[in-house]
């Protein structure tokens, strides 16, 4: 049976990925929608939620005083993965999910 595209080993990847979750705000065509991230990196991320954006569509994620665009790479049913248009530091991100799993 074949891996789909969001099960692909993390080593695969050119960028570590950090594994958290965490709800955001995502800004596409059809509106703003709650997202939560399942995981991210410097260059993109991987969520899920209830609708989702189209491959190839120009997105926005908001967090916070974080807001990153970029372009959506892959669609899975309910997930999928946005590659940023440009670096952000992910660990910002991360120590907040660490804090919302821990208490």
């Amino acid at each position: 049976m074949a891996a789909s595209a969001f099960e692909l080993p993390l080593d695969k990847r050119d960028n570590k990925r950090s594994r958290l979750l965490l709800t955001a705000q995502m800004e596409c065509d059809f509106g703003t929608i709650e997202v939560h991230l399942l995981n991210i990196s410097h260059s993109g991320a991987k969520l899920d939620a209830d609708r989702v954006p189209a491959r190839g569509e120009t997105v926005t994620l908001i967090h916070g005083e974080l807001k990153v665009a970029g372009k959506v790479a892959w669609v899975e049913e309910t997930r999928f993965g946005v590659a940023f248009d440009h670096s952000i530091d992910e660990k910002f991100l991360v120590n907040q999910g660490q804090h919302h799993l821990n208490g």
